[in-house]
């Protein structure tokens, strides 16, 4: 029996989109914001409000002087540095519950977007591409289809393994032919339910390049690639990392060799350090709660 109806059935109990967000969504790679638009878009969050000043002020951004209000921490970190502490503060009220069905740790799934996004945008940087804040916002929700999906994947998750062994497939193209649909197609209709801009809707569907049209946009294959990357420098596996599909073609699409890499996630490794403090993934869990909280 298919669980495709049930699972978009449970598509209909979605909580909304953080407003804050969604709006600021809008905003990414704007050539022109006022930074009296930008506060206007986060002065009545100030859970938001709050977290700003707090990631503002870490170490990640190593500025000299203490910030103490909005219109400071755009002088200073710019309107899209700003526009990615927005974004990644509204979504870490969707990764708040544990994923059992791909990451055995509580916060499993939020950890690999955080690491999905810093290495997405490294990547852009490494290859000189404008849209950096998409990148990054790419990066963060590719996988937001494994929030609704976790519970059906954890119940047949020996089913989706079983398959994987035997056929020697990776591990979506198997869930998806257990459960009757992927996390990959699951998160491009919550993107749609959620009216996400269509080119971030086609990355969080294409993010695993099963599709041909997957490989006529770089975003597409910059997030693959981010994605793929994060999961070499053993960061946050989870249960998909034990079969993953590789394309060296990506590699030599954006002409990278091997040297470019070992740079990359030497970088990351310094990066991911710092971003996991104000992302409250340190500790024992208290500070994780705060930054839902935000």
């Amino acid at each position: 029996m298919s669980l495709i109806p049930q699972i978009l059935r449970s598509l209909k109990h979605l909580p909304p989109f953080p407003v804050v967000a969604q709006r600021a969504l809008t905003l990414v790679n704007q050539p022109e914001i006022s930074i009296e638009e930008l506060v206007e878009v986060v002065k009545f969050d100030p859970g938001i409000t709050a977290n700003i000043l707090r990631i503002s002020n870490s170490a990640y951004f190593g500025l000299r002087r203490e910030i103490h209000s909005l219109h400071q921490a755009l002088l200073l970190l710019g309107t899209q540095e700003l526009l990615k502490i927005i974004i990644a503060s509204g979504a870490t009220r969707l990764f708040a519950n544990a994923t059992p069905g791909y990451f055995q740790e509580n916060h499993g799934l939020w950890r690999h977007s955080i690491s999905c996004a810093l290495m997405a945008d490294l990547l852009a940087r490494e290859l000189a591409a404008t849209e950096r804040t998409t990148a990054f916002t790419a990066g963060l929700l590719h996988d937001i289809g494994k929030i609704v999906l976790s519970l059906y994947v954890e119940q047949k998750f020996a089913q989706i393994m079983a398959v994987v062994e035997k056929r020697g497939i990776p591990f979506q193209q198997a869930e998806k032919l257990v459960l009757g649909i992927s996390h990959a197609e699951v998160g491009g209709e919550m993107a749609r339910i959620w009216d996400f801009p269509d080119r971030l809707r086609l990355v969080i569907h294409y993010h695993h390049l099963d599709r041909p049209e997957a490989f006529a946009d770089d975003m597409v294959l910059l997030v693959y690639l981010a994605d793929l990357l994060v999961m070499m420098f053993g960061q946050d596996l989870g249960n998909e990392g034990l079969a993953y599909d590789g394309f060296p073609q990506v590699l030599q699409h954006f002409n990278l060799r091997e040297r470019d890499l070992e740079r990359l996630l030497m970088h990351f490794g310094s990066s991911w350090g710092e971003a996991k403090v104000f992302f409250g993934l340190v500790g024992d869990g208290h500070a994780v709660q705060r930054a839902h909280r935000g």
